[in-house]
Parts: structure tokens; sequence; C-alpha cells
């Protein structure tokens, strides 16, 4: 912690933790209410279907029903790409047919099985590159490449830059698709009062939900009311407005009693978003001294029925900014097939853009006869590189003391040797990766505000948009206010995420609240600060220059005697409010910047991979609070040791049917899986950023998968373009390696 900050840079638990560990907290999934309807969703069992004709006849006059919905009774609004709230065209199994509302959740199953649909079954197709061809199977009129043509990017000359090089490498990586597996599944409480609707709702994003419900209704914002008091983890799956959100209003609406929608388990497989799997093709030119001249690379992401976006382009932004090279050029293709929408998930894009290039760059370096730490520090894009397109500048880079400080943390250069030098048959390995990330950041036109209110008594509360998804996000803003207003950590109180209270921080995604929900907070108390000393110089006769405010006393300069904060505050007409929003600005670009070291044990036996240590270094501009820091390099590294070892979502080529859907099948890593994870910060301190802070929450998430399947290589000399790495796919690979 520097010695210029009280608060910024402490070790401090959750501000909520007893209200989370005691059962206190109310979630959405807790809410019950009088007179409520259970509501259950009829899905698609095809990939690809037409309904010639749905009965809804049985089901509506099953006792306990009350209402029943299909795309008949939608009102007109396309949800995402093509997305409508029911659908007559099912796009994916698992696809919104028919909602049924009903008295308990075992009545509504019930009546689920008395709509009676006949299908038109319709060609599918559900690999990206197949999709592609002239003669795929269309999910929509305009075939299924997202916006008719790829995204290209370039600069230089990449076909001269080729010629420049003294070796020129290729090759194909594929990553899988994922499921986030929160705890709490997606579920959204709705109910009209007065002509206003309130809606309970697990989301990261409370006022994107109530921009896209209002819209979707035909309704002014100013009606819609949204709460998220709590979460149970998010990871990207609830980012803003979903259809489910809209059904239950409309039903609670229609029937005028609340309305409950929740996803069981394989729901949230089936119906949910998923990381987006991608194909990336890379071809980089490299000089013998290992200066990078040219980088081409091709992103095929399966976008699945529905985009929210044109998701190869967040992989790309991979290749555009970790290294500096004159020359690149990219081709980005986000594709429709017919498998479950594809979606945001902890550090989007990124992940599948990073196992790639850090395998590719591994490769180069051992090609070239270069220590794979010397390449990176070689090549690694520098403070003036930042935007390599439009010439913009990062606004802080402390990726060379990343690389250094996890290279002299884990002793790499003592432990680096060449591969398969281990006897026996456990073998161990090491290897490292980098990842620059935009996430964390802020760009013009974001929402960044905040109130503080300052009381009577010399407490504090704080309102803002953040949704805590488990990251201490709270605290964070408690932190940041009270740092700013000079006074103890316990005065102040946060209320977050209800959209008739609280201000638009954007969501608790990307890593942006500490950036974005953080520079509002700070803003607001200072200017509730400003007024309280602009009080304070009146009632002491003196320039309010002379005033500082710590630990909630006001003191002149130099001066031992104070007064303390509530006798200033009781001075006021009434509680002082505090309001901030924070402008980003356009002369930088933001980044987050790590490097990881890994140490690995492969038994040649069987196949099974140990991770034995993991030294995560990130740089996050400056650490709030360094528990919670740590807590997420910790919590991000484990999640992307599970994208590198186990996790998978498989879909049945035949049928289209999701095959492991559930924590029995899909596999998720449990604390034995998990190593020794030394979490390293570094602090390069943002200009910008509240008391130069950065987010920090999805960067660790991207580093570990490149840098485990890189030890394994140093291990057993198999090199793996194809991840996750599972005990069956090692043993397979020894075997082939060797016949």
């Amino acid at each position: 912690m520097s010695s210029q900050f009280k608060i910024i840079g402490t070790r401090q638990p959750k501000i909520d933790a007893f209200e989370r560990v005691t059962a206190r907290a109310k979630y959405a999934s807790d809410f019950y209410l009088p007179r409520m309807l259970y509501c259950k969703v009829l899905r698609s069992p095809y990939p690809h279907a037409r309904i010639v004709s749905i009965d809804t006849s049985k089901a509506s006059a099953l006792p306990g029903v009350a209402l029943v919905l299909t795309h008949k009774e939608m009102p007109e609004y396309v949800w995402h790409i093509g997305m409508p709230l029911l659908t007559d065209v099912a796009r994916f199994v698992g696809d919104d047919i028919a909602v049924v509302a009903a008295k308990d959740e075992e009545t509504a199953t019930e009546a689920l099985d008395l709509i009676k649909v006949e299908y038109q079954k319709l060609p599918f197709v559900l690999d990206p590159e197949e999709a592609l061809k002239p003669n795929a199977p269309k999910l929509y009129p305009d075939g299924n490449l997202i916006g008719g043509k790829p995204a290209v990017v370039s600069r230089g000359d990449v076909e001269k830059g080729f010629t420049e090089a003294d070796l020129v490498y290729e090759a194909t990586y594929r990553t899988n698709m994922l499921q986030h597996a929160t705890r709490e599944p997606r579920v959204c409480v709705a109910v009209w009062e007065a002509g206003k609707l309130t809606l309970w709702d697990s989301t990261q994003y409370s006022f994107d939900v109530q921009r896209g419900v209002a819209k979707a209704l035909n309704m002014p914002m100013s009606k819609v009311r949204v709460v998220c008091d709590f979460m149970g983890g998010g990871f990207g799956d609830r980012s803003g407005p979903e259809r489910y959100n809209v059904l239950a209003a409309l039903v609670a609406r229609k029937t005028g009693r609340p309305a409950r929608i929740e996803f069981d388990r394989e729901e949230n497989f089936t119906a949910g978003h998923h990381r987006y799997p991608v194909i990336l093709s890379l071809k980089y030119g490299v000089k013998k001294d290992g200066t990078l001249t040219a980088l081409q690379a091709k992103a095929i992401a399966d976008m699945g029925a529905y985009a929210h976006f044109q998701g190869a382009g967040g992989t790309m932004e991979v290749i555009m900014s970790t290294y500096r090279c004159p020359n690149m050029k990219g081709e980005s293709y986000s594709v429709t097939t017919n498998k479950p929408e594809g979606g945001f998930m902890r550090c989007v894009g990124h992940p599948q853009g990073t196992f790639p290039q850090e395998i590719h760059m591994d490769i180069i370096a051992e090609k070239l006869g270069m220590d794979p730490v010397e390449l990176r520090l070689k090549n690694y894009a520098r403070l003036e590189d930042g935007d390599q397109f439009r010439k913009i500048p990062f606004s802080s880079n402390g990726m060379e003391e990343c690389i250094k400080r996890g290279a002299e943390t884990f002793k790499w250069n003592e432990r680096w040797k060449k591969p398969v030098s281990s006897a026996g048959p456990v073998k161990s390995g090491i290897g490292m990766a980098i990842h620059a990330c935009r996430h964390g950041a802020i760009a013009p036109g974001w929402p960044s505000s905040g109130m503080v209110r300052v009381n009577s008594d010399g407490t504090i509360n704080v309102f803002t948009g953040t949704s805590d998804i488990g990251g201490g996000q709270k605290g964070t803003m408690a932190m940041i206010a009270a740092e700013e207003l000079g006074v103890p950590l316990k005065n102040v109180f946060v209320t977050a995420t209800d959209t008739d209270v609280t201000t638009d921080t954007f969501g608790t995604t990307g890593s942006r609240q500490t950036i974005t929900g953080g520079t509002g907070t700070r803003l607001a108390a200072a200017d509730a600060k400003n007024q309280l000393l602009d009080i304070a110089a009146a009632e002491l006769k003196t320039d309010k220059k002379n005033l500082v405010i710590s630990e909630g006393t006001v003191y002149a300069r130099g001066s031992e005697k104070g007064v303390p904060l509530d006798q200033i505050a009781a001075k006021a007409p009434g509680p002082i409010m505090g309001r901030g929003v924070g402008i980003a600005p356009t002369n930088m670009i933001f980044h987050s910047f790590a490097a990881h070291f890994a140490e690995v044990e492969v038994d040649t036996r069987t196949g099974a991979v140990k991770v034995l240590k993991l030294v995560a270094v990130h740089d996050l501009g400056r650490a709030i609070n360094a528990m919670a820091t740590e807590n997420q390099i910790e919590g991000g590294a484990i999640q992307g040791m599970g994208f590198a070892l186990a996790e998978e979502q498989i879909t049945d080529r035949a049928t289209g049917i999701c095959i492991n859907p559930s924590y029995l099948d899909y596999k998720v890593l449990t604390i034995k899986d998990f190593p020794e994870i030394t979490p390293v910060i570094v602090e390069s301190v943002d200009p910008f950023g509240p008391f130069g802070a950065r987010g920090v929450g999805e960067p660790p998430y991207s580093v570990p998968a490149p840098a485990i399947t890189n030890a394994i290589y140093n291990a057993i000399g198999v090199r793996f373009s194809e991840i996750p790495l599972t005990k069956g796919v090692v043993l397979a690979s020894l075997k082939k390696a060797k016949s």
C-alpha cells in the first residue's frame, strides 16, 4: 500500500460477507411473493425446425394453469440478432417455443407435456466452417455470416513483412464451447403495481435490463424498476436484457399476478449463453533475432443460433494489441450455427486468441533457439504502441514488469530446460504466456456515474449501479468513497443495483466497474467533500484550501486539533448530495497486462496432467483492495485452468443435442485440482482510473491455458493446438507420437 493512502491498497473483507455466509442475503432466486405464478418454457427438441401448428388448449385447460403464451401473442420485438421472444422457427435444441404460467412448478411442468406441436424439421449445421459454405443450411435469409462479410483490420504491408522474415510459421488452433457454470441459475421475478413493473433479476447490468424490457413492452423506462441486491455469480452469462425477463413481465401484466421464471441446471446449459468456440489460423513472420515482421490471422467464431455481437472481433483484439509489429492483417468471421447462442463469458473472446497466439510464439521461440521469456520481452507492445492502427498510446503499461517479476518469482532462469528432460513415467515441465487485455477499460460514451450522500451524523451513503457479482465491487466503491472523503470505511454504506435510486455505471462486465463505477463514485465523493469544506471554511472562518478531512475530522493544515465531520455536516440545510460523471479521454486506450508461469506434471501412463504451481502476475494500474485483487487473480486463473484441462460443452453431431448438461458430466475443476497459486500485483498507476486503478476480474482467465499447454510440451515433447487437454486427449497424443 502506498503511504499516500489510508484505505486504498489495504486488505479488506467483503462488506456484505456476513449477509452472504449467514443466508441473510436475498438473491433474485429467494423472492417468493403471494399469489406468484411459476413459469416454464417449452423448448425445441430439434436444432432447426419450423412450427407447422401448435395446440395449447389442453395445457390451458389444466387446473392451476393461468396462462399459456406462444409466438402468436408476442410483441413485435426482435431480440439480439434475429432472436424473437418466442419463436415459430426453432434454430437450436432448447429454443423458446411457448411459456406456461401456473400455480406451482409441478403444474407448469405437467402443462408443457400437454402442448402439442407439429414441427417441420429443417436441415441444420453445427460446424462454423461448414456454415460458411454456399450450400450450407441457412439459419437466416441473408446467410450464416453475421454482417454478410468478414471484418478486416490491416496495418502496414503484411506480405512485405513476410518477405523480410527469416522464419515464417503458420498453424491453426481450436477452442471449445463452455458454460459459465454459475451457482445461481438464470432467474427473474416480475410484479406490476399501479402501472409500474418491478423486476428482481439476477443480472450484471440492471440499467440495460431496464432499457431492454421498456423497449420490448413499449413503455417508459421510468415505469420499469430492476433490482439485484445479490448475485450468485455471473461470468458474463447475464450481462443485459434477456427474453426471459420480458416473458416474466408479460405473464405478470396479463395475469395481474407476480410471475417467476427460474432455469433449472439443464436449461442453463441448453438455453443460456456460452463461451463461443473459435478456429484461429495464424501466420507469423520473424527475424533471426526474434523481431516480429508480420502477423496474419483468420478467426472463425461459432456464435450459435443468436449472437449478441460479432465475437470473432473479440478474439482478434488479442492479435492486434499484445505484440508490437508494423505489419498486421486480420479477418474475422462471426458465424451462426444451430447451437445455443454464443455470448459474453469472462474475458470475452480473449482466451480464444491468447491460447493460440502464446503457443504459436512458444513454437517460434523454440525454432529460433530463443528463451520464451526473451522472445516476449523483445516483442511486447510498449506504452507508446497502444492502438497500433490509430497511433494512440496505452494509458499505462506494466507488461515488462509483469514478465520480469513473474520470471523472478518463478525462478525461470534457473529452471528453464529443454523439453522432455525429466526421467521416469511422470514428467515435469514449465511454460509461460503473456496477455494484453482491453477489459478493465473505459471508452467515451460509457456510463460512469455515482452519487454520495453525507448525512448529518457524518455517515456516508454511496449509490451505485454496480452489480456485485462476487468480486467485492460494493466494497471497492466504499473504499474509493472513504478514501476521497477522508472518513473511516466503517462509516460508509453502499446501496447498489436498484434502478429507482442508483445511477448507471455500465454493467459489471468486462472488468470495468473499478474504472466506470469507481470513477463516478470518486467524483461524487469529491463533489460532496467540496461542499463539506465550503461549510467548514465558513464555520472556521478560513479558506477551504487550508482544510483537509482525515479520519472523519476536518483539520486546518498543520494543526492537530480538528472538528468532527458530523458537526460540520449538521450545519448543512439538508443531506449533502455529491454527484459525479466520468468522461473517458480520447487520447489514450486502456489495457491491463499479465504474465503467467506454470509448472506441471504429466503421467505418461494415464495422460493425467497436474498443475503444481502457477505464478500469475497482473498489472491493474493500482489495487484498490489487495485481498479482493488477489482473490480475483486466483479465481480467474482457476477458471482458466478448467478451460485448458477439463471444460467442454459437447453437442451431438447427429442430433444437435447437448450430451453433458449437468455438473456430473460437464467437468468443472474442484478444490482438489487447484495448485499453489502465487498472485503478484504490478501497479503502473493509470492516469485516469480512480486512484490509478483499472479492473482485473477478467484477464486472469486468459493466460493459464497457454502457459499450461506450453508446460505440457516442455514435459513430454508433444504440442497441442486444441483444448481441453483431458487425460484421453493427452494419452492419445502420446501414443500417436510414439507410433
